[in-house]
């Protein structure tokens, strides 16, 4: 039988111990212990003993060693390991250990932590590391340790523990875990607190708030002061004190939740308590330096560390835009157990911090708890708004055109504050453009495309003709005014046909209270959705008392129909309910209807007033056409004033009607102002008689 003949043994090179690696050595040191311990040389060669040479190089195999077989490179390989072993103290970058015994200091890394932070650092910076700990994949946390432990050359227990939920390295955030059980690559294993964490522990000189100030940045002071947030200053008085107490007795676990819409001055206010606590405020950012957002996972992650590092320290933390954190999945993974931790770290913390967020409701009610102080930043009231415009106007806008302007019930200090920054900035041509029409112009838009499109008052609700003494009604409306003035609170009940001054009468009281009006028609509030209704019948209550502002309901036979003719069981629970909040309600509430018989009785004993409003007098409509033709330069004669003496039917709201018609078709007299006011009246007239049905439609 013959004898196969033996394969010529490949050259040896000598092996230089003070060879001039091309890499870092501890990398080359990592990355030969992992190699052999992984059996990576496996996948270098091939059947027939051929090496791969590019996936030895990517890995720091030099080219002194390409010619060697699989038993040759692995005895190289351990007398290399020997090698770099005497000269690692020499292999760590001196940024990256100076960097990383700073870190340690500042957020309680053992040496350990330190080590394993140096190392995840170069993974994810040094090339033929990464190159190595891309190619071998882990399921499990044991394995993963087991290799890092064997990289380091430390005992396994103390990589374990270096790599458990309860390490600093995972509490503060600096460093997460990500094993997935179908396998992943040491290197996707490890994520950094950021994206740039790695390259800054790298870097020179770097401060300590270096390594986070991507996510995690020092407030600017605020711009305004705590006069501009009077309507919420009963929240203050107890907010200011209590935070004060706690920063000075370093009281863990405290957390206040701010909510509201979009621009309520949630941000301004946290920053103004920091500066009226005299600490500092630091804030979570929700953007890198690049301008991508940071996930909701990342910016807790940055939270936890910025908790570690600012603890007995005089400081505040805010976390806007929180929804993305506190919004729990019930289908994913461990959804309970990141339920519990954000319970305990609500709990625990030691540095005060102030949520925000613009939708409390999408929020768990088991977190919401958990917060020492909830408190809405609701819009500021009229006059409030009214005068921060005139204050971020600048000169463009006269006190009583910002009044009318913050009419608006959705204006923000936020739209005011950027609108007005917006017109100040451009030069226009006086002549041809006004800057108070402009900045209106500019809050409209954003107040649209926010979705709120009710426009601007245009300052007329009363029209440029109103005088209560022409309301022909039994009260007497002067009394009354004045009365309220006193008293502050009381239930209105106008009723009477349509046109006779109920909802002119609401604006007059108002503008000589000098209290905000909110108007909620059936359109507003009815729902078909069950609850719905008496949910929105709620909420207008409660804006009107948050606001201390007049509530008008028109059209209340909508809400305050008769519950013995009630078909339906929501019909009586919508009546139960506003006849709930009409009781409890402390402020001024109106309720204005044409049909007033469809009104519940024991609704119509919960008002204090019923005042009826009827038809002009003959005397009342002589002395409106007067004061209309007066408006309109026209001379009223005898005739006229007969022939609108004549009608029975005619209301305040028909005057106007007319009064607008001249807008675009004037009047040549007195006369021709009359006509088309009769023509007008029949028409309604002629409706009402039709409208009262024929045999059986009755």
């Amino acid at each position: 039988m013959p004898i196969a003949k033996r394969k010529p043994r490949r050259h040896q090179p000598e092996l230089d111990a003070a060879a001039n690696f091309e890499h870092l050595p501890i990398g080359l040191l990592w990355n030969y212990r992992l190699v052999l311990e992984c059996n990576v040389l496996s996948r270098f060669f091939d059947q027939d003993g051929e090496l791969d040479r590019e996936d030895a190089q990517s890995v720091g195999i030099p080219d002194q060693a390409m010619e060697f077989d699989r038993a040759q490179m692995q005895r190289y390989l351990k007398q290399q390991i020997k090698v770099l072993e005497r000269q690692v103290e020499q292999g760590v970058p001196l940024s990256l250990r100076s960097n990383a015994q700073q870190l340690a200091q500042l957020v309680g890394l053992n040496d350990t932590e330190q080590q394993v932070l140096i190392f995840v650092a170069l993974v994810k910076t040094e090339q033929i590391v990464n190159n190595l700990c891309e190619m071998i994949r882990v399921k499990h946390l044991s394995s993963l340790c087991k290799l890092v432990a064997k990289a380091l050359n430390l005992p396994l227990a103390d990589i374990k523990m270096a790599l458990s939920d309860k390490s600093a390295l995972l509490t503060t955030g600096i460093l997460e875990l990500e094993i997935h059980s179908f396998g992943n690559t040491i290197a996707d294993c490890f994520d950094f607190l950021s994206q740039k964490f790695s390259e800054l522990l790298l870097s020179d000189n770097a401060e300590p708030t270096a390594f986070f100030k991507e996510i995690i940045q020092q407030a600017p002071a605020s711009t305004l002061k705590l006069e501009h947030f009077a309507h919420v200053q009963q929240d203050l008085d107890i907010l200011l004190p209590y935070l004060q107490h706690s920063v000075a007795t370093s009281k863990a676990g405290v957390n206040v939740l701010l909510y509201g819409q979009p621009g309520t001055g949630k941000t301004e206010l946290s920053r103004l308590l920091a500066q009226q606590l005299n600490v500092t405020l630091h804030e979570v950012s929700c953007q890198c330096d690049d301008g991508d957002a940071i996930a909701g996972n990342a910016r807790m992650r940055a939270y936890r560390l910025a908790q570690r590092c600012l603890a007995n320290t005089q400081s505040l933390l805010l976390f806007d835009e929180v929804e993305d954190v506190f919004i729990q999945n019930p289908f994913a993974r461990q959804s309970e157990q990141r339920k519990g931790w954000l319970n305990r770290m609500l709990e625990q913390n030691p540095v005060p911090t102030l949520w925000l967020t613009n939708n409390h409701q999408i929020i768990d009610p088991a977190f919401i708890r958990r917060f020492d102080l909830v408190i809405e930043m609701p819009v500021p009231p009229q006059a409030q708004r009214a005068e921060f415009l005139h204050q971020a106007a600048g000169g463009i806008l006269t006190p009583n055109a910002a009044m009318q302007l913050a009419a608006h019930p959705r204006l923000t200090p936020a739209v005011i504050d950027r609108a007005s920054k917006v017109v100040q900035s451009i030069q226009l041509d006086t002549d041809k453009y006004d800057k108070a029409t402009l900045l209106q112009r500019v809050m409209q838009q954003t107040l649209s495309a926010q979705g709120h499109q009710l426009p601007f008052a245009k300052g007329q609700e009363l029209g440029d003709v109103y005088d209560p003494g022409l309301i022909n009604t039994e009260a007497n409306l002067s009394v009354i005014v004045e009365g309220l003035k006193m008293q502050g609170s009381g239930r209105l009940c106008l009723y009477g046909p349509p046109g006779t001054g109920k909802t002119a009468f609401a604006h007059y009281l108002a503008k000589q209270l000098a209290k905000p009006l909110i108007i909620k028609r059936a359109s507003d509030l009815l729902s078909p959705y069950l609850g719905e209704t008496e949910m929105a019948v709620a909420a207008a209550f409660n804006q009107a008392a948050k606001q201390q502002a007049i509530l008008l309901i028109d059209e209340v036979d909508s809400f305050l129909q008769d519950r013995s003719k009630a078909r339906q069981s929501w019909e009586v629970s919508m009546v139960n309910e506003l006849l709930t909040q009409l009781e409890r309600f402390d402020g001024l509430f109106i309720a204005s209807t044409n049909l007033m018989h469809n009104l519940d009785q024991a609704a119509l004993r919960r008002f204090d007033l019923k005042a009826c409003f009827s038809y002009l007098k003959p005397a009342q409509a002589q002395q409106l056409l007067q004061a209309h033709c007066q408006q309109l330069g026209l001379n009223v004669c005898d005739t006229s004033l007969q022939r609108v003496a004549s009608s029975s039917v005619l209301t305040p709201g028909d005057f106007n009607a007319i009064r607008r018609q001249a807008r675009f078709q004037p009047f040549a007299s007195a006369q021709q102002f009359v006509t088309a006011l009769l023509t007008d009246v029949a028409l309604k007239t002629q409706h009402q008689t039709e409208s009262k049905g024929i045999g059986f439609l009755q």
